[in-house]
């Protein structure tokens, strides 16, 4: 559970960012010219989607493995933990 609350958050961070300030990163500004989408006022929206669920992500993986091996080296007990 703790791991879906951790992508949430760095979702909502990224695309808040993205949409505050105007410096294109990768891989929301591929979005536009990659798909052919013509420039309308919506795009810097799905630019910031498409940031906030890429970077989210990664941050999700890092988490979830770290969790992984601090569960198998058994320094994080289980039944107290639930990040499923």
């Amino acid at each position: 559970m703790k791991a879906a609350q951790v992508f949430i958050a760095f979702f909502l961070v990224f695309t808040a960012t993205s949409i505050a300030v105007p410096i294109p990163l990768f891989p929301g500004n591929f979005v536009g010219s990659f798909f052919h989408v013509p420039f309308t006022e919506y795009i810097m929206y799905i630019e910031a989607i498409t940031n906030g669920i890429a970077y989210g992500l990664v941050i999700w993986l890092i988490f979830f493995v770290i969790v992984k091996k601090l569960d198998k080296s058994g320094q994080i007990d289980p039944k107290k933990h639930s990040f499923r």
